[in-house]
């Protein structure tokens, strides 16, 4: 697909289970804790999104999100990503700060230049 343009996540139908924008020219700020409480996957990666991520009132459903090769900047914190949640994808974004990686989740944040990583022991 070629959308452009903003994307709002806040008014998404509630029994939403999957929402794959992958590779448009998507631009604009999102917010991740208004998703629908249904939603497992979230593929938003390869557009020209910014600003910071929230994850701290993910849906406890959500097992996979990308969002990577974007334009994401600031720092984020991995310590209340739901249970479910096996893979995260943040590569090639603008991530700063120090990251604290739990157990028994993958999360690829390469490309994040100014990134230190820390596993939780």
């Amino acid at each position: 697909n070629k959308f452009t343009g903003d994307i709002s996540l806040e008014n998404l139908p509630k029994c939403l289970e999957y929402l794959s924008l992958f590779e448009n020219h998507l631009s604009g700020t999102i917010c991740l804790t208004s998703l629908p409480p249904a939603l497992e996957y979230l593929y938003l990666g390869r557009n020209n999104l910014e600003g910071s991520l929230d994850f701290t009132r993910l849906p406890k459903s959500i097992c996979e999100m990308v969002l990577s090769e974007n334009r994401f900047s600031g720092t984020i914190e991995f310590g209340n990503l739901p249970e479910s949640m096996w893979d995260l994808d943040v590569k090639k974004n603008a991530i700063s700060g120090t990251i604290r990686l739990p157990h028994g989740i993958v999360i690829r944040f390469d490309g994040n230049d100014e990134l230190t990583v820390e596993r939780i022991e």
